[in-house]
């Protein structure tokens, strides 16, 4: 299921926690060490964040990190719940139509490099991300999760 020819054991390691963790909600992980959930695709195994491998994430927090620095909307949508809501700064997407309409074009634009963990909760994370823009430029934010079996109810993004 998971192939070890790469010199990096942390990575397979994440990828083994993230698909243990995901397994609960349906999940099922490929050769690529990819988790599938429903119809999206969550990379667990790969980030474009380079501290992403190594600050202690919960799996769900990292999969919308993942997500977010593959490109990949739709399976940042689909690690909410179907009524869940997104705050972002001043905005508020809820459910997965409204989220998909942040999503869409936040992932093309921007990518989130986790700085740290503020905070652990028993219902979620706080993370400090540092968001590029793809033109140049970026800037620090919040994102705290409210992590519910496996999924997010909501997420607040608040930029600094």
């Amino acid at each position: 299921m998971f192939r070890t020819t790469s010199r990096r054991p942390a990575l397979v390691v994440a990828t083994v926690a993230a698909a243990i963790a995901l397994a609960g909600c349906g999940a099922s992980s490929n050769e690529a060490g990819q988790t599938s959930t429903g119809a999206a695709s969550v990379a667990a195994a790969s980030s474009a964040s380079p501290t992403a491998g190594r600050i202690q994430m919960d799996p769900v927090t990292k999969a919308f990190v993942d997500a977010w620095n593959n490109r990949d909307a739709t399976a940042m949508v689909n690690l909410f719940t179907a009524d869940g809501v997104l705050v972002d700064d001043t905005r508020t997407f809820r459910g997965h139509d409204e989220i998909r309409t942040f999503a869409e074009p936040e992932v093309t634009g921007y990518t989130i490099e986790v700085l740290t963990v503020e905070e652990r909760r028993a219902d979620g994370q706080k993370i400090l991300v540092e968001v590029n823009r793809n033109s140049g430029g970026g800037f620090k934010a919040t994102f705290d999760f409210t992590i519910a079996d496996g999924r997010i109810p909501r997420a607040n993004l608040q930029y600094a």
